[in-house]
């Protein structure tokens, strides 16, 4: 009679050989004789998960490493398991688990990098490059390890064009090992247009189809670079060829290449189609459908429609309601019915960039009908002279988001001597701007932010006139010599300081130092950015306070449950100056009149990563101090908002 040991060697070559029914009676076998039998219940687990019993493989992996915790191999298959359920956060902790037992486990080092690569977020890219770069150490012959290497490379190096550079390198070398990898050709292919060497890109699209002719993404991404190559007709073919192999993503785009043809009544039809495919952008074919429906002056048609859409892959009726709302909002706008506007969106709340854009700009006409006024958009004198465009600057990101858009825009345009044409935006509502409304006409400019910021710093000469320059787009440095000139174009309008100097005026009514506080939860939570924690402000606060002139704390924060961590020092947000009566909610807009308060403050305190308060650091004239978070020190430390500009460019 076979030994325990014997029949667990049989039970591995019959689960190798991927019989598994006979594997798995196999192992039940053994565990009826010894219940704890560690590698057993974990091999078992395997077969389970791979006849997808993902719950009951989850409990036999658990069993085993019950009973031999330091199975590292039983760990990282922990992680696969829980993360085919979606439990990304419990995987990566089961990874670091098996990393820990055995710091050598090649697949434990990939699967935690694959993990954090998916997951996304500035927080999780730095550590899913360099767990890869682990692997390959381990094993340094895998071609797959250096292609997932140069998506991680790309996803944070979003503003690094080293990153970017050490991305093609890493593509490259899996292509040397594997030349017929048709994902590395298209993912180099992608690196490429993004550096703006479209020619070389092209190619590597070409080669990757020839490989695999039919590959939606390879379609997708070649059709990306058509279109910004000025290849129109092709993309066209290479869209509809994508949305064939169910790359249903394709169809927006398929839709924005067609009206820059011309050919409207197309885009319409891709657009309905696309809001009735399973994994299309239904958000971008709703707000693109509502601009094509408003443009033509269709505006009642457009509010039937979107009452009545409910997207039909979705159990949940509501799923883009606010989008909906939206559309129907921006029908009222574009007719001239400013109040009904403000009504459809009146106590809705979500942070789409069209329904911060139209909810906002209904917000602020609203007022200025009141007034007996309205914004006159001048229309550009000379439509032949050099120009530029971004006709998307209201559609990626919110207010801070469009404004510093906005910002590298005009600094590209001064400095080649171009006019800057711009849709409605609200930071051309809010600051006393006067830019020309399109022209149209313009071929379009796209993954233009790296090119940009290079042509203004100076690190390349061959500049682009009559080009629309499409999102989304941000300035990589804030030099020196620029600041007076960017503060000069943003000076809120004469309009709306009664709605927000009061805020400030009730502060300085409360003491002499006016020390404001951006606290940034909501979805940088969800998109996991870096959270600024209370208590290093805490800290922070209680050694600088004593030095302070009669100091008061205002906090601008999307949690108000966060306000309460600062009771020793009395903070003061807007609703408490509210309910005082010491000023009016501007309701729907209160998001400017805690812009103003930081943009004036005595001391400013900004979160990480938010653009709301850098931008708002930037425009401030008055502060003394500026600080940061420091997440890697876990501590608050001055800073500069406008940086030095002596390096080589």
């Amino acid at each position: 009679m076979a030994t325990v040991a014997e029949a667990l060697q049989i039970a591995v070559g019959l689960q190798r050989s991927d019989r598994l029914g006979e594997a798995r009676a196999l192992y039940l076998r053994i565990l009826e004789v010894d219940p704890r039998n560690a590698t057993a219940l974990h091999l078992l687990g395997l077969i389970e998960r791979r006849e997808g019993r993902r719950d009951k493989a989850l409990e036999l992996i658990r069993s085993a490493l019950e009973v031999a915790p330091q199975m590292a191999d039983a760990c990282c298959n922990l992680a696969s398991t829980l993360s085919e359920l979606g439990r990304i956060d419990e995987a990566a902790a089961a990874q670091r688990r098996a990393l820990a037992i055995d710091p050598a486990l090649e697949p434990a080092h990939h699967g935690l990098a694959t993990l954090l690569c998916g997951r996304g977020g500035p927080r999780d890219w730095a550590v899913s490059a360099a767990s890869f770069r682990r692997a390959l150490r381990l094993t340094p012959q895998r071609p797959n390890l250096y292609h997932d290497l140069g998506i991680a490379l790309r996803q944070g190096g979003a503003s690094d064009a080293g990153a970017l550079a050490l991305a093609v390198d890493s593509q490259r070398n899996a292509l040397a090992l594997q030349p017929d990898f048709a994902a590395a050709h298209m993912n180099l292919g992608n690196l490429l247009v993004e550096l703006g060497r479209l020619d070389e890109a092209l190619v590597c699209f070409r080669r990757s189809l020839t490989i695999e002719p039919e590959q939606g993404g390879a379609l997708y991404n070649h059709g990306n670079a058509q279109h910004a190559a000025g290849l129109a007709d092709a993309a066209v073919d290479s869209y509809v060829r994508a949305a064939r192999a169910g790359v249903n993503l394709s169809l927006t785009r398929l839709a924005d290449v067609l009206t820059g043809l011309g050919r409207e009544a197309e885009a319409e039809q891709v657009l309905r189609l696309a809001l009735t495919r399973p994994g299309s952008d239904v958000a971008g074919a709703i707000d693109m459908l509502s601009a094509l429906l408003v443009r033509q002056g269709r505006y009642e048609e457009s509010r039937r429609f979107f009452a009545d859409y409910r997207y039909p892959h979705i159990a949940d009726p509501n799923a883009f309601r606010i989008e909906c709302l939206t559309a129907i909002a921006e029908s009222w706008l574009a007719a001239g019915e400013v109040d009904r506007a403000v009504e459809v969106l009146a106590g809705v709340h979500g942070h789409g960039s069209r329904f911060f854009t139209v909810k906002s700009i209904a917000g602020l006409q609203q007022v200025l009908a009141r007034q007996g006024k309205r914004l006159e958009r001048p229309a550009n004198p000379d439509p032949s002279a050099p120009r530029i465009c971004s006709s998307t600057l209201a559609t990626h990101g919110r207010f801070a988001h469009n404004v510093l858009e906005y910002v590298l825009l005009r600094l590209y345009a001064e400095k080649f001597g171009y006019r800057l044409e711009t849709p409605d935006w609200v930071g051309g509502y809010y600051f006393d701007l006067d830019d020309p409304k399109p022209s149209g006409g313009l071929k379009p400019m796209h993954f233009a932010r790296r090119i940009l910021n290079d042509l203004v710093t100076g690190r390349r000469d061959d500049p682009r006139p009559d080009v629309d320059i499409l999102s989304p787009l941000f300035l990589f440095e804030h030099r020196e010599e620029w600041r007076e000139r960017v503060r000069s174009w943003l000076r809120p309008r004469p309009e709306w300081l009664p709605h927000v100097d009061p805020v400030m005026q009730a502060l300085k009514a409360r003491g002499n130092t006016v020390v404001a506080l951006h606290i940034r939860r909501g979805d940088f939570v969800w998109f996991r950015y870096t959270i600024t924690e209370t208590a290093w402000y805490v800290d922070w606060l209680k050694a600088l306070w004593p030095t302070l002139d009669r100091p008061v704390l205002y906090i601008a924060t999307d949690d108000p449950a966060t306000i309460a961590d600062f009771a020793e020092f009395a903070p003061v947000s807007l609703d408490d100056l509210a309910r005082d009566g010491a000023v009016q909610p501007w309701k729907g807009l209160e998001f400017l009149q805690d812009f103003h308060v930081l943009m004036n403050a005595d001391v400013l305190g900004v979160s990480a990563q938010s653009g709301y308060s850098q931008l708002a650091a930037l425009l401030n004239r008055n502060a003394r101090l500026f600080v940061e978070p420091d997440a890697a020190a876990r501590r608050i430390r001055p800073y500069s908002p406008w940086t030095s500009s002596s390096g080589t460019p």
